[in-house]
């Protein structure tokens, strides 16, 4: 592992790249998702929109587009994401798969930056830093930690949250996606199925990261994540499923602790809702799984004080 500093290598790179946009119902804001993709200054590119049964004339907006770049696969609606996204880069033949959320925006050189990186590196997938933005478009403070570009063999840091891969910023060779089976469809992993993935590629390949802010995340009242209410229960199957693929003692020594914690978090919201034997039972898990009897004993105080006041 290393901390890549450095500014990618200026060189010409020609590679057709398949980009990838999951939706439902946002046309507004995929328009302007569409037009940060447009605005590339790398022009070698075809952009897949997986439509997941929009209602709101999402179709219609993307195909008076006339850009034969630009093209829309409509789907019934399942909610899916993993699935929309493996649609989305089956459809292609480019030779590497770049990913954008619907509501996000890459800035202009987000791909010739990558691109150049990854052909200097040799490496087989990358990855950035961003920034996030207002519902409509102003910058906000980015309340992440700082980011710090990983190379390498990166899976503890991934694991441990020191490096920070986001989708929109994710860039993968279409061998090594076929080869890491491409996003899980579990419906349990859904809004965590690109962490999961990012875990599975860090197994197989090293990861190239370059210190440029390449895409605007919008946080907004719409965004997927902020309606989700069981992320701790979805992150701790993100680290189940990985101890599953038998990583090495050392790195699933990590992983389970990590679900502990994950675990013990959401035995506390449980147990404000009054589901005792749901929370009863993540709780005992957590503490098998190596969770901090301190860590446990806060969650405790925390869920009497929710339930008391």
């Amino acid at each position: 592992m290393q901390v890549n500093a450095r500014s990618p290598a200026e060189q010409p790179v020609s590679p057709l790249v398949t980009v990838v946009i999951p939706t439902y119902n946002r046309m507004p804001l995929l328009l302007e998702a569409i037009h940060s993709v447009v605005a590339q200054n790398y022009t070698n590119w075809e952009l897949f929109i997986a439509d997941d049964g929009s209602t709101d004339g999402t179709i219609e907006a993307v195909r008076v587009m006339n850009d034969p770049r630009v093209r829309i696969i409509e789907l019934s609606h399942t909610g899916n994401i993993g699935s929309l996204r493996n649609t989305g880069a089956q459809a292609g033949k480019g030779e590497w798969i770049a990913f954008l959320d619907s509501d996000d925006r890459w800035l202009p050189d987000k791909l010739q930056i990558q691109l150049n990186s990854l052909t200097a590196s040799s490496r087989r997938w990358g990855y950035g830093a961003y920034e996030l933005m207002g519902e409509f478009a102003g910058p906000i403070e980015n309340r992440s930690r700082k980011f710090y570009p990983y190379c390498g063999w990166i899976t503890k840091e991934i694991i441990t949250a020191e490096a920070a891969v986001s989708i929109g910023t994710l860039t993968i060779e279409r061998k090594l996606f076929n080869e890491a089976g491409g996003f899980s469809t579990n419906e349990k992993l859904i809004y965590r199925e690109d962490y999961d993935l990012a875990l599975r590629l860090s197994l197989k390949a090293e990861a190239d990261a370059v210190p440029e802010v390449l895409v605007h995340i919008r946080e907004h009242r719409g965004r997927s994540t902020n309606h989700v209410r069981d992320s701790f229960e979805r992150m701790a199957e993100t680290y189940t499923q990985f101890i599953k693929i038998k990583p090495g003692p050392t790195l699933e020594k990590i992983a389970r602790k990590r679900r502990g914690y994950h675990l013990a978090e959401a035995a506390a919201n449980n147990l404000s809702q009054k589901k005792y034997l749901l929370a009863g039972r993540q709780l005992g898990k957590a503490l098998a799984d190596g969770d901090r009897m301190k860590h446990v004993l806060s969650v405790l105080k925390r869920s009497v004080n929710r339930v008391s006041s």
